[in-house]
């Protein structure tokens, strides 16, 4: 009699542990269906967000949840609790949740899964405001290359109200998690590599119709010699010069400088260029014609955005220049005898001051003088030691080229690469721009 107890207490508990081990394989075959089916679901696409929403999908059905999302993150920025990304998916129509800031802190401290089943009780989130419809959640971080790229999150076990996640819900999702993760990241960088190609090809269209618009040489002037150059620091850039013909007996100079670098500058660049040539045809003075020009720009652009502009009309029946600086770097006028001066007429940057009048004065050229209209990229130019080049080492250039009787091409050159060769291994950080007319008879 005793003895047949005993074995069938034995029995028992041997179909205890085989039901047990059963179920134990079950959920281990079941996950791994589970994992199969999402790899095939992720792993022929390069949709990062098409990823994403697989991902959450076979997660919240995985662990019979309500609602869930994947938040990326950049470690690597200041604001490391930036939301780079958040895409959410639910099982039913109801009103997305959010990812409490408090827990992406705790994930990006801690670096493991996460499981509550009572948020408003539960002690590692003490002084935490959870959203009212958030019964429970598990949450498992995104991990690639050892850095959080993000964390995938699950709210309210779906079968009632009382359900609870358990410890098997957050091994699979972390596996899951661990699983994604760089196929999440790659998907990502492939995307910002695709963008960062767009971007790329829309500035070097940029910086072909920018030079298009900059003379690609200079205009033969009768008993004068013109050169101008252009160098970007970027792509594209906020430098200008032109050379516009009025008439048989006036020629425009100009070169500005718009405020800022890349692409806005460039734009506002060309909005300049097309405000001047309009103007330098109806207009006879410098003076009035940078009137007109600030007040268009002062009306098109916002307060931060500005330009400074050297406006010349040469006059070849009576070898003058008539000029205007408009917060310019002034320009230098070599003379024939040795003697040099700066040219300070004008005012202040285009844009700046709405109603602003500019003053302008007349020069005579005398044969053999030379006019040096520059950007402050010249003079800007930094070495290692952190020493500008500086208006002191560009006059004594000047001077040294205007004895030797440099024509203005060569003396560009010269002076773009001694500043350039001052800066050494320094990136250039600006600009470059320089135009030269020199009176030969």
């Amino acid at each position: 009699m005793f003895k047949d107890t005993n074995n069938k207490k034995q029995t028992e508990q041997e179909l205890q542990r085989l039901t047990k081990e059963n179920t134990r394989l079950r959920r281990a075959v079941d996950e791994l269906a589970i994992l199969n089916d999402l790899a095939l679901a992720i792993s022929g696409s390069l949709d990062s967000e098409k990823i994403m929403r697989s991902i959450i999908s076979k997660s919240i059905r995985a662990l019979e949840a309500e609602q869930g999302d994947i938040t990326l993150v950049d470690e690597e920025k200041s604001d490391t609790g930036q939301t780079l990304v958040r895409s959410m998916v639910s099982s039913t129509e109801r009103t997305p949740l959010h990812l409490n800031q408090n827990l992406l802190g705790w994930m990006q401290i801690n670096k493991k899964p996460l499981m509550i089943n009572d948020p408003d009780n539960d002690q590692r989130f003490r002084n935490t405001k959870w959203e009212s419809s958030i019964r429970s959640l598990i949450s498992a971080p995104l991990m690639a290359r050892s850095k959080l790229i993000g964390i995938l999150t699950v709210y309210n076990k779906s079968k009632n109200s009382d359900a609870k996640f358990t410890e098997s819900d957050q091994r699979l999702l972390s596996i899951i998690a661990a699983q994604s993760a760089q196929v999440v990241e790659n998907a990502r960088l492939y995307e910002e590599e695709q963008a960062l190609q767009f971007v790329r090809r829309e500035l070097e269209l940029a910086s072909s119709i920018q030079k298009k618009l900059l003379p690609s040489t200079a205009p033969q002037v009768e008993g004068y010699t013109l050169s101008g150059k252009n160098l970007t620091a970027q792509t594209v850039g906020g430098d200008y010069f032109d050379f516009i013909q009025i008439d048989d007996n006036r020629w425009a100079l100009c070169l500005g400088d718009i405020s800022g670098k890349g692409l806005p500058a460039s734009l506002l660049m060309s909005n300049l260029q097309a405000i001047l040539r309009g103007q330098v045809l109806h207009l006879k003075n410098p003076s009035d014609i940078l009137n007109k020009a600030n007040h268009q720009l002062f009306q098109s652009t916002s307060s931060e955005k500005f330009a400074t502009m050297f406006l010349g009309i040469l006059d070849l029946s009576q070898n003058n220049l008539v000029f205007s600086c408009a917060g310019h770097e002034y320009p230098f006028l070599l003379k024939s005898d040795g003697t040099h001066q700066r040219l300070q007429s004008g005012g202040v940057p285009l844009g700046v001051l709405e109603g602003q009048e500019y003053s302008e004065e007349t020069i005579s050229l005398e044969r053999g003088d030379c006019l040096f209209v520059f950007s402050d990229g010249i003079t800007d130019s930094i070495n290692v030691e952190d020493e500008r080049f500086g208006e002191e080492r560009l006059e004594q250039a000047l001077l040294e080229l205007q004895e030797s009787k440099t024509d203005p091409e060569t003396m560009i050159n010269e002076v773009f690469n001694r500043s350039i060769k001052h800066s050494g291994q320094s990136k250039r950080f600006d600009d470059m721009t320089a135009v030269v007319l020199t009176r030969n008879q």
